[in-house]
């Protein structure tokens, strides 16, 4: 018994789930926040978070390349490279900072003016953006230290950290909500747990990886240039993927009524969390991935990369059928003042989000070569979803938006990306996919035919 409470708590894969299961928790706070905060307050509060995590697309693909660049110095076993490379970290984060804020202030503040405006008391909603500008300043100092104890294989133990400050999270929200605090209240402490994460994170990077934090050197330029070189493709490549998402839903969430806007945002936050909790038996396991590659032991690391991504598909497909089927009878069931997505929205919603899972999840796995081409997968990806989403607007309205990122990636992104992980890695599309991809994407697509026939 003692051996198996070993093996959970130093699992980076169990751990990464516990982690994202606490953060999920907002799935039970999201019930509560839908019956306490009318259609105006929600769709604030949805589309504020969804602002939030656009902070991803700013960090213009650093994270993920210290992340790798510090996995494979480990596994040479190079640790002048890895010091290095944390100094310099420092310093670009902190710039990254200030870009971040600045984004914020100008193209944010304008966005949200119709949603506050929709308030009866908008100046709750202007200090709660206020909150959120000044957190800004050091939230991505937080993944500065993520992507280095991700690099140095330290996992679990983030992870174990993240578990606590996630039930923190979930537990003073739903304190807030009961305390009739409001969206105010769930914004302020939202923010406030943030900053407990970068400080969490920070104070693990120095515990765990002092021998590398504790030496000082000045920013190296050559060192910058060398990064740059790899972090601005995978940056360009996050803010075409991800970001041209994210800026989708809020630009149809601006367009559309209150009370459509709030079911649509809700909607996606759902998926979103789905979506988090599924990448953590694949994802999880990267830094790994790096040093087994970096160690020459291939057939490990393709039967690591294989459980992973089967694990993650179900982790996908599983959640989002189940709450497609009691989804809108929950939300009447409690009360809610937002109704569930409309089961075509939600279906085509689910589908384009499993299409996005399989295609990401083999550029990561091409990606561990070192050879970076996100810039031109999601550039060419994302002019794809515009001009199909610019075209099937005017048509079938919000439909459009989930049926432009099912066409980018059946015409592009999933051919591509899978194309490039089977010819580095030697793979067959049947022999490696008959086991891991094509079982979830059949009970996808029933799910989806009985939606399109009897629902």
């Amino acid at each position: 018994m003692r051996d198996f409470f070993v093996f959970l708590w130093n699992s980076p894969t169990l751990t990464t789930w516990g982690s994202f299961a606490t953060r999920a928790l907002s799935v039970l706070v999201l019930p509560l926040a839908l019956r306490r905060l009318n259609a105006a307050e929600t769709g604030l509060w949805n589309v504020l978070l969804f602002i939030v995590s656009l902070q991803t697309a700013i960090d213009l693909g650093f994270t993920p390349t210290f992340s790798r660049l510090i996995a494979l110095a480990k596994g040479y076993e190079d640790t002048r490279r890895i010091v290095r490379l944390y100094n310099n970290m420092r310093r670009i984060y902190t710039w990254l900072s200030f870009v971040a804020f600045g984004l914020l202030l100008s193209a944010g503040t304008y966005y949200l003016q119709p949603f506050i405006g929709a308030l009866s008391n908008p100046q709750q909603g202007w200090t709660a953006w206020v909150i959120i500008l000044l957190v800004s300043l050091v939230y991505l100092q937080g993944n500065r230290y993520k992507a280095f104890l991700e690099g140095l294989n330290h996992v679990s133990a983030l992870r174990r950290w993240e578990i606590l400050t996630g039930l923190g999270t979930a537990l003073t929200n739903l304190t807030v909500l009961l305390a009739e605090g409001g969206l105010l209240g769930l914004i302020a402490t939202n923010q406030f747990w943030a900053l407990i994460g970068v400080w969490r994170n920070r104070q693990l990077a120095h515990h765990l990886g002092n021998c590398y934090t504790q030496q000082k050197l000045p920013f190296d330029k050559a060192l910058f240039i060398d990064v740059w070189q790899i972090a601005w493709r995978s940056g360009l490549g996050v803010v075409f993927a991800f970001g041209t998402a994210q800026i989708s839903v809020l630009l149809f969430a601006r367009m559309m009524p209150v009370a459509a806007s709030a079911s649509f945002t809700t909607g996606m936050r759902l998926l979103q969390i789905i979506t988090e909790f599924s990448q953590a038996p694949f994802y999880s396991k990267l830094p790994r991935m790096a040093s087994l590659y970096a160690a020459k032991k291939q057939d490990v690391l393709m039967g690591v990369a294989r459980q992973g991504m089967q694990r993650a598909y179900w982790a996908y497909v599983l959640p989002w059928i189940g709450a497609g089927l009691i989804g809108k009878q929950s939300l009447e069931l409690i009360g809610s003042n937002v109704q569930f997505p409309e089961p075509l929205l939600w279906v085509l919603l689910g589908i384009g989000g499993l299409l996005q899972r399989h295609g990401a999840m083999h550029l990561h796995l091409f990606t561990i070569s070192n050879c970076i081409v996100w810039h031109i997968v999601s550039g060419i990806t994302g002019a794809i979803f515009i001009v199909a989403a610019l075209i099937l607007a005017p048509h079938a309205g919000i439909l459009a938006q989930p049926l432009a990122t099912i066409i980018s990636c059946l015409l592009f992104y999933n051919v591509y990306c899978s194309y490039l992980s089977y010819r580095f890695w030697h793979l067959r599309f049947w022999t490696f996919e008959q086991s891991v991809f094509l079982p979830p994407l059949l009970a996808a697509i029933l799910y989806t035919a009985y939606i399109v026939l009897y629902a």
